[in-house]
């Protein structure tokens, strides 16, 4: 019991020791930050009938209201940006409230494309690119159904929104944020490339140990996408995206 008293007693003393001398240092809060993130995600239309035609049954044996989506094989983004605090010293020494903001966030994820899983036959189509009538099955189909092909995603996006940044002692720094992500998204696959707008949302937490730290965020939105050229055309429907990032930090 004493021993256990003496200990209090200096580790008490430690802390007081501790806090008198970073008390008359400036507290300096890593405000910058460059994130490489690995991206899981699943992309599936609104619509469940998107893409349907008459042979639905025949190429995929799904249901409207059965349709699985896509999960990507494997993803990787990069993201910049910093926190401009809405005051000069964090409240009482611990807390800064700030505004993210992010002008460079680029994201490519890799999917195999099932046309089965994402609502039907969406492998030929009319001179018009009018994929939902399909004259006949394709030759390369897998065991669900639907033709297997490379579709390749790439986002550009900024970020914008607030956050919370804890810093106890002089070396950790935890954040937590919530971001709107205005984006451009494009797809490409089998010689078809189309893109639009995309609205999209991000919140995340991160804990940084000096310059170095790791973090994890959810990210989710839609986007309904125009068919620039080819036949692989996805403009029938709003398509949702969601998943989560996990990170490698760097601050500064």
């Amino acid at each position: 019991m004493k021993k256990f008293f003496f200990f209090l007693v200096f580790a008490g003393l430690g802390v007081t020791a501790l806090a008198q001398e970073s008390a008359d240092e400036p507290k300096k809060v890593r405000s910058k930050f460059f994130n490489i993130n690995y991206v899981y995600e699943k992309i599936k239309p609104t619509d469940s009938s998107f893409g349907l035609g008459d042979i639905s049954d025949e190429v995929g044996g799904i249901a409207n209201d059965k349709v699985e989506g896509l999960k990507n094989n494997w993803g990787i983004s990069l993201t910049r940006g910093r926190s401009y605090m809405l005051h000069k010293k964090p409240i009482a020494r611990l807390i800064s409230i700030g505004l993210d903001a992010s002008f460079f966030d680029v994201t490519y994820s890799n999917y195999t494309f099932d046309a089965a899983k994402f609502g039907g036959s969406l492998v030929a189509g009319d001179e018009s690119g009018d994929l939902s009538e399909t004259p006949e099955i394709p030759e390369d189909v897998s065991e669900e159904g639907g033709e297997n092909f490379d579709f390749h995603k790439m986002e550009y996006s900024f970020q914008i929104g607030p956050s919370i940044t804890i810093t106890p002692g002089r070396d950790l720094t935890i954040a937590a944020y919530a971001r709107f992500a205005p984006t451009f998204a494009a797809y490409y696959a089998e010689s078809s490339f189309g893109g639009n707008y995309a609205s999209m949302f991000v919140t995340g937490a991160s804990i940084a140990y000096r310059k170095v730290g790791f973090g994890i965020e959810a990210r989710m939105g839609s986007c309904k996408y125009k068919c620039f050229s080819g036949d692989l055309d996805l403009s029938g429907t709003k398509i949702k995206s969601s998943g989560f990032r996990a990170y490698l930090q760097f601050r500064w």
